[in-house]
């Protein structure tokens, strides 16, 4: 067992140094050279591929806003060339979870566009806006009406002009990236999102014909597998190149290790402990804003487990048989996992956050110790809770009459007997009736408690397992107060 890294200086990093909020302003909310690019992810950011998929929490939002700020991108094409992100290209936002009525136009002002035009003109006069078109399109207006109805009235000039653009973009070397997130933001319930969504989705497959002019859609998976947002010919043709923003565990890792190795202060002692212990060499990128990860602590997780375990320690529990508990390096990933076996990195960063302002046990060596990353994951499970409430506020109608009354496993016919009690799917569609619940219902509340429950599982928040039972993963588990036998003790 190698030397723990220094106490006080480790926690501090990991405090300062990790991220702590929902990407949700326009620019990023953390410097460059915190940012890590995935081997898998680096597809994801070619301009080339259109529909980007990843689980709330994966990092849609951060490279919505991290493509469209230069030292981010210097960074990444420095860092990470296989993303392909170079200086050719010109990256805008078309629209985002941050108002920006001169980028976009905001959502109540996509209601009153949607009464008066079809959702492909609107989408059509966004692009034509960001990529300046020039007169006679109304590139000058700061009225989005004139220039979605400009484009509905003159198709044909729209279609020449968008055309000359692309081969002056080609001429000039350059490709103009337009992008777009928060699409469950352009409106308050399924009905109205779905035109809006689909006729995005139809635009970028036309789109596809020019190789200068490029969108690219962040997108949470549900949107993905409705069925009407993609009831459009040749929509399998757009599918065909989505790309997935999925972690692996040795991404988790790295990030963290990418984060503590540019910390300030920390970040010296811990790639000076890198070097030391495990032979690491760090080197700057070459625009010299950061330190990059050694290759060996991007993929190699026996190397991982044994620098994370200089920092956590061997196992999570005290003693020689401690291991039975479990090794620190794979308790944690395993316990933030959802129902998909996906970790969001958030999450994930969110639990040594807080463990790390945890007290450290008498007598032991490491900054950090089992009982903080048990109460990190704790308090990461609550964010998580937190973050599927605000996207899904009916979960917390269906989940409240499970809290302390059922244990995971446990069979499908449970849960439909207390929301039988509880005439809990009944409530549910009077109040979706009703338009107290407008904002993104369960899809399927027509099939009733099955319906529901199948929802959840394409939310990650279930598992249906292969004997007609039901699993929760601990990352919602906790927080929602279920129990289960030898698992970490729910919230109360």
């Amino acid at each position: 067992m190698k030397n723990p890294f220094p106490r006080e200086e480790t926690r501090q990093a990991l405090q300062d140094a990790l991220p702590d909020t929902d990407q949700a302003d326009s620019t990023p909310q953390q410097a460059a050279q915190f940012t890590y690019v995935p081997p898998g992810h680096a597809l994801a950011l070619d301009p080339a591929n259109p529909i980007v998929e990843g689980i709330r929490g994966a990092g849609k939002s951060f490279w919505w806003a991290a493509l469209n700020s230069e030292s981010h991108r210097l960074f990444v094409a420095s860092a990470f060339p296989k993303a392909k992100i170079d200086n050719n290209i010109i990256p805008s936002q078309g629209f985002g979870g941050s108002p920006s009525p001169a980028m976009y136009p905001g959502k109540d002002t996509i209601a009153g566009l949607a009464n008066e035009f079809d959702a492909r003109h609107i989408w059509r006069a966004i692009i034509a806006a960001h990529i300046q078109l020039p007169a006679p399109f109304p590139q000058q207006s700061i009225n989005w009406q004139e220039r979605v109805r400009w484009g509905k009235e003159h198709p044909e000039e729209l279609d020449n002009l968008l055309y000359k653009k692309n081969e002056e973009l080609t001429q000039q070397n350059k490709v103009r990236l337009i992008l777009f997130d928060a699409l469950d933001r352009l409106a308050d319930d399924w009905a109205a999102i779905r035109p809006l969504a689909r006729s995005l989705f139809q635009v970028a497959l036309d789109f596809r014909g020019y190789r200068n002019i490029r969108l690219k859609i962040f997108v949470r998976p549900d949107m993905l597998e409705d069925r009407d947002i993609l009831a459009f010919p040749d929509s399998s043709k757009l599918l065909a190149g989505k790309t997935e923003l999925v972690w692996h565990r040795a991404d988790f890792y790295a990030l963290v290790f990418q984060c503590l190795g540019n910390a300030e202060p920390g970040g010296d002692t811990f790639r000076n402990h890198c070097h030391s212990e495990f032979g690491l060499s760090w080197n700057r990128a070459a625009d010299n804003i950061a330190w990059v990860l050694p290759g060996d602590l991007r993929t190699d997780e026996s190397l991982q487990k044994e620098v994370f375990h200089a920092i956590a320690g061997p196992a999570m529990a005290k003693g020689t048989s401690g291991h039975k508990r479990g090794y620190p390096y794979t308790w944690l990933p395993n316990h933030l996992m959802d129902g998909r076996n996906q970790v969001s990195p958030r999450s994930f960063c969110a639990a040594l956050r807080l463990a790390s302002r945890q007290d450290v046990l008498k007598d032991w060596k490491y900054p950090l110790d089992y009982k903080a990353i048990q109460a990190g994951v704790k308090e990461a499970s609550r964010i998580r809770v937190n973050e599927i409430h605000e996207d899904y506020p009916w979960i917390a109608k269906v989940i409240s009459p499970l809290r302390n009354k059922i244990t995971v496993p446990c069979a499908v016919s449970d849960i439909i007997t207390l929301w039988k009690d509880e005439r809990v799917i009944d409530e549910l569609r009077s109040g979706i009736e009703a338009g107290d619940i407008v904002k993104l219902p369960p899809q399927h509340i027509d099939e009733g408690a099955k319906g529901v429950l199948r929802d959840l599982e394409t939310l990650g928040i279930i598992q249906f397992l292969s004997n007609n039972r039901i699993q929760m993963p601990d990352v919602y588990r906790i927080a929602f107060s279920l129990g289960r036998k030898g698992g970490v003790k729910p919230l109360r």
